[in-house]
């Protein structure tokens, strides 16, 4: 068996350019109400990038779930989305209501990871 393929790790799946566009446009609705709520965020578009060898066979490239990474006053925050729901640490809010999962994105930046600074120490 060839080493590139027994070596290589399982990426996360990699979406059609329609299904990728339309959870972006979900998350970017979600940072619409953030940023009307004064909390910024960054709308992170992933892309799984294989490079292919002639003897080994590879897993496609392609566009992969984006991110919105929040930067509530309190911590940081990532959301992502299935198409049907914002999935915000572990709990699901319909992706019919931004309002809602901007407002639990919010709640966990508060209680959760501290900001950090260049330095790596808590601000």
């Amino acid at each position: 068996m060839n080493n590139a393929t027994t070596n290589a790790r399982p990426g996360p799946p990699i979406l059609d350019k329609q299904e990728a566009a339309r959870r972006a446009a979900q998350l970017s609705d979600l940072r619409s109400v953030l940023a009307a709520q004064g909390v910024s965020s960054v709308l992170a578009r992933n892309r799984r990038l294989v490079l292919d060898g002639a003897s080994a066979k590879c897993a496609p490239s392609g566009p992969t779930d984006p991110q919105l990474h929040i930067f509530a006053p309190g911590g940081t925050s990532i959301v992502t989305t299935n198409g049907r729901t914002y999935l915000v640490h572990g709990d699901r809010y319909p992706a019919d209501d931004p309002h809602g999962a901007a407002a639990a994105a919010c709640r966990h930046a508060v209680a959760g990871t501290p900001r950090r600074g260049a330095n790596g120490e808590v601000a």
